[in-house]
């Protein structure tokens, strides 16, 4: 039997996606549904605040970490962690972390640039990766290489709203939602795995499951 040309090229398309799923993985998406606190009052107390009398509180806007959720698979056998090949940036931003969340590979490298035209000063106290990069202006930065796992609250001295989180991860398989707790993972070798689930002053959940060659979608609550 021939096949016109239409014909030849849709099997054409999908061998060649078929091949795809095989040598690059499954991919994992879904939507966390949980809804974390959106606005926090809890400070640091080990310095002393010096709050102008503007600022405000994280709420709704998208600077709030209780807006996004980390989600990672653990298990045995993963590929090899590699650090990240390009330095993550996290930047200072109107009295704001951007992001407020990140996830990194461990051993990578973020750079904390300073956009406002005042100083900052990045620190944290997090036995995971303590520093203090002291105080520095409008176009300068520095850098924290995270050579320990777990999970890094992230701070400035100067303003007491500012807060983010880097978490430095043992897997390949990692991603940050956005702020409507889209998410998605992918190239994901087919296996068991256990899914972790963080969000801001909230529990860890973390549940078992089995990837595939193909496209798993979840809803986490």
């Amino acid at each position: 039997m021939r096949l016109n040309k239409i014909s030849y090229s849709i099997l054409i398309c999908s061998i060649l996606l078929l091949s795809s799923s095989s040598a690059f993985g499954a991919g994992l998406y879904g939507q966390v549904l949980r809804k974390a606190p959106t606005e926090t009052k809890k400070k640091i107390q080990r310095y002393k605040s010096r709050k102008a009398e503007t600022e405000q509180v994280a709420g709704n806007c998208e600077c709030n970490p209780g807006l996004f959720s980390v989600i990672y698979l653990t298990g045995e056998n993963l590929p090899d962690i590699r650090p990240e090949l390009k330095n993550q940036k996290m930047a200072q931003k109107d009295k704001t972390f951007e992001p407020s969340v990140m996830a990194v590979s461990l051993g990578s490298t973020v750079e904390f640039p300073n956009l406002d035209p005042f100083f900052h000063n990045v620190f944290s106290y997090s036995s995971t990766k303590k520093f203090d990069l002291g105080r520095y202006p409008e176009g300068k930065s520095k850098e924290v290489t995270f050579d320990k796992p777990g999970i890094v609250s992230i701070f400035c001295e100067i303003h007491y709203t500012m807060r983010a989180y880097v978490h430095v991860l043992e897997t390949p398989y990692y991603t940050v939602s956005d702020k409507d707790g889209n998410f998605a993972l992918q190239n994901i070798q087919p296996g068991n795995y256990t899914l972790h689930l963080w969000q801001e002053n909230l529990p860890e959940i973390t549940e078992e499951i089995d990837i595939v060659n193909d496209s798993t979608y979840m809803e986490l609550r």
